[in-house]
C-alpha cells in the first residue's frame, strides 16, 4: 500500500498560526500599555486644570476686592468647587507690599499630590 500526499491542499500550518498569535499578542500588549498611559495623563491633566481654575478664581476675587483685602492666606482641602475639606488641593496666597509706587506682588500657589507632590504657581501685581 502506497501513500500519496496531495500538495494542492490549502491552509495554515500550526507554526504559522503560532507566529500569528505571538505577533497579535505583542500588538495587544502595546495597546494596553498605551491605554494605561493615556488614562494616567488624563488624570494628571484634570488635576492641573483644577489647580489653574482655583488660582484664577482667587486672582479674580483679589482684583475685584479692595486693595486692603489683598493679604496672605492659606486654604486647605479644596476641591474643584472650592469646598474646603472636601478635596486634595491647597491654595496659598503670598503678598509682598511695595512702596513708591504703591503696589502688591501677589503669588498664588496651588499644590496637590497625585501621588507625587505637584504645584502650579501664578504671580501678578495689584496696584492701589
Amino acid at each position: 500500500m502506497m501513500h500519496t500526499t496531495d500538495l494542492s491542499q490549502s491552509g495554515f500550518t500550526l507554526l504559522e498560526v503560532l507566529f500569528a498569535l505571538a505577533i497579535f499578542s505583542i500588538g495587544l500588549l502595546a495597546v494596553n500599555a498605551m491605554t494605561t498611559m493615556v488614562i494616567n495623563s488624563n488624570y494628571k491633566s484634570r488635576h492641573l486644570t483644577t489647580a489653574v481654575h482655583l488660582a484664577q478664581n482667587k486672582l479674580d476675587e483679589l482684583t475685584a476686592g479692595s486693595y486692603a483685602s489683598v493679604v496672605d492666606a492659606t486654604e486647605t482641602g479644596l476641591d474643584s468647587q472650592e469646598t474646603a475639606g472636601a478635596g486634595i488641593f491647597e491654595r496659598r496666597v503670598c503678598v509682598t507690599a511695595s512702596t513708591g509706587p504703591e503696589y502688591k506682588t501677589v503669588e498664588i500657589i496651588v499644590s496637590w499630590s497625585d501621588p507625587d507632590p505637584r504645584q502650579a504657581a501664578f504671580q501678578t501685581i495689584i496696584a492701589r
